[in-house]
């Protein structure tokens, strides 16, 4: 008969016994947590991939500015810059794909893991058919992997704002830099990797192109409401999974006197070990925490950065005679 042990993996260290239905217990909520992890780590790859897309515009629109000789070669400034959108956008692209599939795949395994019905299909139906930025980059995802790259043009503008709304009256102003990658309509319109309600759609618009930092941030906006909904549809077998590999630690710690290290749970033949597997609870209990990140990618497409001088309490500069220092 084989036994089982749940101990410190190390000689001299603590150790107690444990039936087969504890070993079998704890496997379960391994297994559990190893298919959430694996999820919020797909996931985060995805949101990584955006804030690096995200940094990037913000790169371009600095050197753009900062760097006046590079209008000196202006073709080989915007081949460079197109590269490199182009780039962190289906790196966008592919990591919302894989993100997606995965999701998809943990959740039938989560289901026949815990008997219990995790289905998160519905809420992706459910974006696609009430926003039309997930459409727009879903079909996007395609055309960019199967036919051309995604982005057609970049444009990079200035505009002066002055304090009195009046450029002219030479009071304190500032200049504003705005980087924008656009989709051409017409290119996506004929692409045969696109659905034709899609492309009658964007056509319907009637525009020459479409803004890809709105439809960016929309699409990352959907994918993590999504998230947040695969997040509360699982709080319950998480916490259930914690809970069984805190009691065992709890239990190991009663025993020792103190927190247990390298704690591992074993099965046994004939007292030598032939199957162990490591638990440690408080690595394992961060992801709780990690449950939490990137809460704030849900209302992303309300939001951006600036690096613009404002007033601020106790600060210098509160005016300035050319600047505009803004409220």
């Amino acid at each position: 008969m084989p036994e089982f042990q749940l101990k410190e993996s190390f000689l001299n260290g603590s150790s107690i016994d444990i039936d087969e239905a504890r070993y079998d217990a704890l496997l379960h909520a391994k297994e559990v947590i190893k298919l959430i992890w694996d999820t919020e780590e797909a996931f985060t790859l995805f949101a990584n991939a955006f804030l690096e897309f995200e940094e990037c515009l913000l790169g371009v629109g600095i050197r753009y500015y900062y760097q006046p000789d590079i209008q000196r070669d202006m073709h080989r400034f915007f081949d460079e810059t197109r590269q490199i959108v182009n780039l962190k956008l289906i790196l966008v692209l592919t990591t919302s794909r894989a993100y997606e599939e995965q999701l998809h795949q943990r959740m039938k395994q989560l289901s026949k893991l815990t008997a219990t019905e995790i289905n998160l299909e519905p809420n992706f139906h459910s974006v696609f058919d009430n926003r039309l930025e997930y459409r727009v980059m879903h079909a996007l995802r395609n055309h960019a992997l199967h036919k051309q790259l995604p982005m057609d043009s970049i444009t990079l503008g200035s505009s002066a704002h002055s304090e009195t709304g009046d450029i002219r009256d030479e009071g304190p102003s500032r200049e504003r830099i705005t980087v924008d990658p656009k989709i051409s309509v017409v290119e996506f319109c004929n692409s045969r990797k696109i659905r034709a309600t899609t492309k009658k759609e964007v056509k319907k618009l009637g525009y020459q192109h479409l803004d890809l930092k709105f439809f960016t941030r929309g699409f990352v906006e959907c994918l993590a409401s999504c998230h947040d909904d695969f997040r509360k549809a699982t709080e319950g077998i998480f916490e259930k999974a914690m809970f069984q590999i805190q009691e065992a630690h709890n239990e190991l710690m009663k025993v020792k006197g103190e927190a247990p290290r390298f704690v591992s749970f074993l099965k046994l033949n004939k007292g030598h070990p032939f199957e162990s597997h490591h638990l440690d609870y408080l690595n394992h209990s961060r992801l709780r925490d990690l449950r939490k990140y990137w809460a704030g990618l849900k209302s992303v497409q309300r939001g951006y950065v600036s690096s613009e001088v404002r007033l601020s309490n106790g600060t210098y500069p509160e005016k300035h005679e050319k600047i505009w220092i803004a409220k």
